[in-house]
């Protein structure tokens, strides 16, 4: 029976009570938070990551089309890429802002003239020594604003193309205008783009000197107001590395692959406002942790280049938004560097370039055409470059010229070679005197017997220049520097003595080149008998002390990176004297009609011959390592894989694809070593291989 009269006593509670009313408090709170976080995270996802635009439908007129195929046509199939400097993508008003439309229509006429795009990690290759690319543009961006995530990564994605950003690093995901780091890692994840450096916080002007004058400052050392001084050399330097250390560690931080190139902000590579001019402080920092600089000025024509790359610099071809489709293609083919060959390049005043300030344009006045200036005009001196941006690379080769109408102590007309070099040469002729003078310093005059007209032969070589005069007169001089700055083209020059002389002309000019021959030999070498190409300690390198991006196994070389191209020569310094041998592989993984494979012989040689095999056609080129042409295709049955036999002899080489279709192309002794390079047209695509791959020896058979 209950006792009613008991006083009740507390409930006890539970042990879980207090916390699980405290989980139903935070699980309420976050329910309420919820909306507000997700309204949080759409706000900094829509900041943070901007909506792409879809490209716009561009249509092409045909004719435009066939045009822009037909500028390209006389053009090497391999040569020095072309590097276009882009800024902006998008409608804005600056002329540095290039529409979506005009930027789809540009690439389409490049893919029309035949050119393909590099990445960073292959234009850096060429740069270092490796064997020009097919026909290429390097194309590029600076400062990084959010135009090439909306309106440009789609634009890229239809034309397979890859596009470089130079990153002003303190600048990124400040919005609106410049990309997030969020956009970044998708671009860098999608393989179209990669990221170089535009310093961390020193693309601007700053105060550089007591009058308040402001100039770039990463060029300049700048005004310490509170001092009433300039920096120190030593301060400038610890201010440029120090901010250079920090884009380093942004790329680093977001997972980016260390900046290997280094764009100018301004394009002011030449700018040293208040830097001695004796001290390279900037060029030195510069060199220590790049490889080349980019820039859209120079002093010097330094189009991508052997030159180019010598010099530690790079101009690019800048793209604004008034630069047509067509103007884009013509200025390329322009910069495209070609071999020293030209049978009447008085008949291509197109390629003509006028750089003499006489108020006068057009090739006329040194073929006799004028017009000329008026018989009152104070100038007396006219000069006209051939191909001014695509010769830098020229060596070994001759010009014939015929100077006319000369007269006694008039006038007079001249040929420089090795132009932009660091010593050009020029040979000028007048009616009894020949003088030649290195950088502009004379070196020997000569006198000729009295004529109205000279023929002038000039052969520039790799250590020396020779001049005839007509077939007589015999001067050798020799050249000195590095290689890669006695290369250059031609221009021409007419002068005349006194106001209201006659001007003389050139009657014919003739370039023709003579690279041809042998080769100096140098080191031990190794015979075709003790070759082993798939031995794992194979030395295969893309450049000279590069090891090349080839994996080696006992049936295969594969490629490796995130690259469109690849190359590798067997020991090209011990086989520069291989002959009489015979190269046998197999080209296979051909998934698709953009992905090809391509065996080389006669590594070196100024013939030297690749032989890229493709899922369906043969391509043959032939050339030195920085120009060779197209000189045969064959279509092939379609397949994933086919066997290559190319048989190397003095007199030719015998190249058969699937044991049936065959190439004979003549030689000329040409000597030289073995190759394979790999190319596709995108980085997710599988790259193609050689298996099998082995040599013989045919010395003493047949």
């Amino acid at each position: 029976m209950t006792d009613v009269n008991r006083r009740p006593g507390k409930q006890r509670l539970s042990i879980w009570h207090w916390p699980t009313r405290f989980g139903l408090v935070v699980l309420a709170l976050a329910v309420l938070a919820l909306p507000f976080y997700a309204a949080a995270e759409y706000y900094l996802y829509g900041k943070y990551m901007s909506t792409q635009v879809q490209p716009p439908t561009v249509r092409i007129d045909a004719k435009k089309a066939a045009s822009w195929s037909a500028a390209a046509e006389s053009l090497p199939a391999t040569a020095a890429p072309v590097v276009l400097a882009y800024h902006d993508i998008g409608s804005g008003p600056s002329d540095y802002t290039v529409t979506p439309a005009s930027f789809d229509a540009q690439l389409t006429a490049l893919e029309k003239a035949g050119y393909r795009s590099l990445t960073t990690d292959e234009f850096v290759a060429y740069l270092q020594g490796e064997p020009a690319p097919p026909r290429s543009v390097y194309i590029t961006f600076d400062d990084g604003p959010n135009g090439l995530w909306v309106y440009g990564d789609r634009i890229l994605a239809r034309h397979h193309m890859h596009g470089t950003v130079f990153l002003i690093t303190d600048r990124v995901d400040d919005r609106p205008y410049y990309l997030s780091w969020n956009e970044i890692a998708r671009m860098q994840a999608s393989g179209r783009w990669d990221f170089q450096d535009h310093t961390h916080n020193l693309h601007r002007r700053a105060v550089v000197d007591a009058q308040g004058h402001r100039a770039s400052a990463l060029s300049n050392r700048l005004w310490l107001s509170q001092q009433q001084r300039q920096e120190s050399p030593a301060e400038y330097k610890t201010r440029v590395e120090g901010d250079l250390q920090l884009s380093f560690d942004e790329f680093a931080t977001h997972d980016l692959p260390a900046p290997k190139l280094f764009a100018f902000p301004f394009s002011e590579a030449t700018e040293r406002a208040n830097l001695p001019t004796h001290n390279q402080i900037l060029q030195d920092i510069l060199k220590d942790r790049f490889v080349a600089t980019m820039t859209n000025v120079s002093s010097l024509p330094l189009p991508a280049s052997r030159r180019a790359a010598a010099a530690r610099q790079v101009r690019r071809l800048e793209v604004l938004k008034s630069t047509t489709p067509g103007e884009v293609v013509t200025n390329t083919v322009r910069w495209t560097q070609v071999a020293p060959q030209a049978s009447a390049p008085l008949a291509q005043p197109q390629l003509w370039t006028r750089d003499d300030n006489s108020g006068t344009d057009g090739l006329g006045p040194f073929t006799g055409a004028g017009p000329y200036p008026e018989k009152s005009s104070p100038v007396r001196y006219m000069a006209d470059s051939y191909r001014a941006l695509s010769s830098v690379d020229w060596n070994n080769y001759e010009v014939d010229a015929r100077v006319s109408d000369l007269v006694d102590r008039s006038n007079q007309g001249a040929v420089q070679v090795r132009d932009g070099s660091d010593a050009p040469v020029a040979v000028s002729v007048s009616q009894a005197n020949l003088s030649v003078s290195v950088a502009g310093t004379k070196k020997l005059v000569r006198h000729l017997p009295v004529a109205s007209s000279h023929m002038l032969r000039i052969a520039v070589r790799n250590d020396t220049t020779q001049v005839w005069v007509d077939g007589t007169v015999h001067v050798t001089l020799p050249t000195t520097g590095k290689p890669a700055n006695r290369t250059g083209g031609i221009v021409l020059r007419v002068g005349i003595n006194k106001q209201g002389a006659s001007w003389p002309h050139f009657a014919s000019l003739r370039i023709v080149d003579i690279a041809g021959g042998s080769r100096a030999v140098t080191g031990s070498q190794q015979s075709v008998g003790d070759a082993a190409l798939l031995a794992p300690n194979a030395s295969w390198v893309s450049s000279p002390d590069v090891k090349s991006p080839l994996k080696i196994t006992h049936r295969e070389l594969t490629p490796q990176g995130r690259t469109l191209s690849a190359y590798g020569a067997y020991q090209p310094d011990a086989t520069a004297r291989w002959n009489d041998y015979t190269l046998n592989g197999t080209i296979a993984n051909l998934t698709n009609t953009e992905v090809s494979g391509a065996l080389w012989v006669r590594v070196g040689s100024p013939l030297a011959i690749s032989v890229r095999v493709y899922r369906d056609h043969l391509n043959v080129y032939s050339g030195n390592a920085d120009n060779q042409s197209l000189v045969a295709s064959r279509p092939l049955a379609a397949a994933t894989t086919h066997p290559v036999t190319i048989t190397v002899t003095a007199e030719s080489t015998l190249i058969t694809v699937d044991g049936s279709t065959s190439v004979s192309l003549i030689a000329k002794g040409e000597t030289g070593g073995v190759g394979f390079s790999a190319y596709r047209g995108l980085t997710r695509w599988s790259w193609p291989t050689v298996q099998k791959l082995n040599i013989t020896s045919t010395a003493g058979t047949g």
